[in-house]
This record gives C-alpha cells, sequence and structure tokens, in this order.
C-alpha cells in the first residue's frame, strides 16, 4: 500500500486528512466567491506601489494544485521516513498542515483583494 505508515499512525492520518481537506477547502472557496469571474485577478501587489502581478482563474488553481503537490511530496516523505525516524515524519506531516492553512490564507487574501 503507498501510504501504509500514514495510515496505521493515528496523528499522520489526521494531519493528512485535515492538509487535503484545507486545501479542498480553498478550492471550493475560491470557485465559489470568483469562479465565474472573467477579468484578470490581483495576485500581487505592493501597498506603496501598485499592482505587481495580474492572474486569471487557472493560475489560482495551479496555486492549488502546486500546494496539493507539496503536500503529497511531504507524505510520501514522512512514510518514507516513518520506520527511522518517527520524529521527522511527524514535522513532514504537520508541515503540510501548516502549508495548507497558508494556501487558504493566501486564497482568502485573493479573494479578499478582488
Amino acid at each position: 500500500m503507498l501510504f501504509a505508515n500514514i495510515i496505521k499512525d493515528k496523528y499522520l492520518r489526521v494531519a493528512g486528512a485535515l492538509s487535503v481537506l484545507v486545501v479542498f477547502l480553498a478550492g471550493a472557496v475560491f470557485y465559489l466567491k470568483l469562479g465565474q469571474t472573467a477579468t484578470s485577478l490581483i495576485i500581487r501587489f505592493e501597498a506603496d506601489k501598485d499592482i505587481d502581478f495580474l492572474a486569471g482563474r487557472m493560475e489560482v488553481f495551479g496555486i492549488l494544485l502546486s500546494a496539493l503537490a507539496m503536500i503529497l511530496v511531504n507524505f510520501f516523505l514522512a512514510n518514507f521516513l516513518y520506520r527511522r525516524e518517527r520524529f521527522l515524519s511527524y514535522i513532514f506531516s504537520f508541515a503540510s498542515l501548516v502549508i495548507a492553512i497558508l494556501i487558504l490564507i493566501i486564497i482568502s487574501v485573493i479573494i479578499s483583494v478582488n
């Protein structure tokens, strides 16, 4: 099985499920709020300057997809290192949860700016 060590450990299983759930929640929130927008979205701006980066909806979904890829890589590493160094696998798993929460914050900022 692919993630056998993660599935049998309670903490890793909860961190993994929450990470994936938060990324899908961020995608759903983005789609519900700005999914039908045809204009460019403000991705990055500076308060003293002007808008730095404009993008479309697909670039924001690319952010979500890259976050999901980072989470999957972290869980692959956590599964690989589980037998050797359990503490390091916990760090990878909970780092994935932190990444997912940061992505949710990023999506919320993009929604509030636009």
